[in-house]
């Protein structure tokens, strides 16, 4: 496997940082990863390997106020306008991928964070993806989305965007995490695995908190991808696979990725399944002690190669 860092340019001239994962000989397929909430790519290393075993390439970059960004190394934020910005930020790298690699099967990864904004990218922009996963995604009621957003809105009021609250902690990750108290660790939920969960939180590139702006645009983001009409400009036959933890709070353990899987085929996709793992929680590319991490990597790399 080669590495190759590097950055690109966005569409308001921020260079964003990148990592290509190369396989030895022509790439059977290419897949774009787009990371999760306060983490960065380079935690994407041991799926990289597995991919470029089987002779996939990856490739990702850290999302604004993530990773080797500037910002606040206590609270991971995209500004005002970054949601948007994120998805243009999406679309332009996949641009740099096809320019890399003309010819090549492209398949698009989102995990958490990502996978909403992955959701979204569907709806926006056509890049003629050969398939798309989906990863630690999960719906809640549009009702109570809208009130937590109105509630996140006097934070952001009070904090500012790009800063956060201890109410904004609690709501965000906090209730997740009172599904495994006793509790470790403020981040319980998000593994299983001691150890990979100690290496997540003392990675200086891993930011512990989310602002009040970002949350707020992810609980946004969350209403309108549980509309079944989000996805009625996606292409019937686009092949999408949901994964999740059996037990990721996020995806209200598969009761979640269920209805996100019920309103893609609600809105005549026809071509979605989801596989979900026992004894997983929301970060399953990082639960190596029950070797579901192992699993999941299989189970995508084998799911890529059947679709290339």
């Amino acid at each position: 496997m080669k590495t190759e860092f590097f950055t690109f340019e966005s569409h308001d001239n921020i260079s964003l940082p990148a990592v290509l994962w190369i396989p030895e000989g022509t790439p059977k397929a290419v897949l774009q990863i787009t990371h999760g909430m306060t983490e960065h790519i380079g935690r994407y290393d041991a799926l990289a390997e597995a991919l470029t075993a089987r002779g996939i390439a990856a490739a990702g970059f850290d999302l604004r106020g993530h990773g080797k960004n500037p910002g606040d190394p206590a609270c991971a934020a995209f500004g005002e306008h970054g949601w948007e910005a994120s998805l243009e930020d999406m679309h332009r790298f996949s641009a740099v991928l096809t320019e890399r690699f003309p010819a090549i099967p492209r398949f698009l990864l989102g995990f958490s964070l990502g996978s909403f904004l992955v959701r979204e990218y569907l709806n926006r922009y056509d890049d003629s993806l050969t398939g798309v996963l989906i990863a630690g995604t999960g719906h809640q009621p549009g009702f109570v989305l809208s009130v937590m957003a109105a509630v996140v809105k006097t934070q952001v009021k009070k904090a500012g965007f790009d800063r956060t609250t201890p109410l904004v902690e609690n709501l965000s990750f906090g209730t997740y995490n009172k599904k495994f108290a006793p509790n470790r660790t403020p981040s319980d939920w998000l593994c299983s695995d001691d150890a990979q969960l100690d290496a997540y939180r003392a990675d200086p590139l891993c930011r512990p908190a989310i602002s009040s702006g970002l949350f707020l645009r992810l609980l946004e983001s969350m209403k309108r991808t549980g509309n079944p009409e989000i996805y009625t400009n996606v292409r019937r036959d686009l092949p999408v696979l949901l994964l999740s933890g059996e037990d990721d709070p996020v995806g209200d353990s598969g009761k979640g990725v269920q209805r996100v899987e019920q309103a893609m085929r609600k809105a005549g996709m026809q071509n979605v399944s989801a596989k979900l793992f026992p004894g997983a929680r929301h970060d399953i590319f990082h639960e190596e002690s029950g070797r579901q991490a192992f699993q999941v990597r299989d189970v995508l790399t084998t799911w890529i190669l059947n679709h290339c």
